[in-house]
């Protein structure tokens, strides 16, 4: 399960990688939900800054590992409701992607990820 502040990788089925921050972690119905912010991004900097903010759903595969699921419009709907009433988020004007589309629904993450693939030697 990711935890807040913790480097999540993105592996989309073109082999690209895209690198995030778990800015959020929610329960809700009982299913568990991660706003991911992109890494570069400073919350703590951040003056009235707009961001791309991405919504998943966290889902557990029968062999156990877990997967990024995207949300439909109804799920999406109701998550960014209960973000928008948190306080936690005021500060930060965080634009939910809902454009945001893949061929796969499914994306795994590497939670031990914590250096750029391109650096390894």
């Amino acid at each position: 399960m990711p935890e807040l502040d913790e480097i999540v990788t993105l592996m989309y089925d073109d082999g690209e990688q895209e690198t995030f921050v778990v800015e959020e972690i929610l329960e809700v119905d009982g299913k568990t939900y991660v706003v991911l912010v992109p890494e570069d991004f400073d919350a703590e900097t951040a003056d009235d800054m707009e961001v791309d903010a991405f919504i998943f759903k966290v889902e557990e595969k029968e062999d156990g590992e877990e997967v990024l699921v995207e949300l439909d419009n109804d799920e999406y709907d109701k998550i960014t409701e209960v973000l928008c009433q948190e306080e936690d988020l005021d500060d930060v004007d965080l634009d939910f992607d809902e454009d945001f589309d893949e061929d796969d629904d499914d994306f795994d993450f590497d939670e031990d990820f914590d250096e750029d693939p391109d650096d390894e030697e």
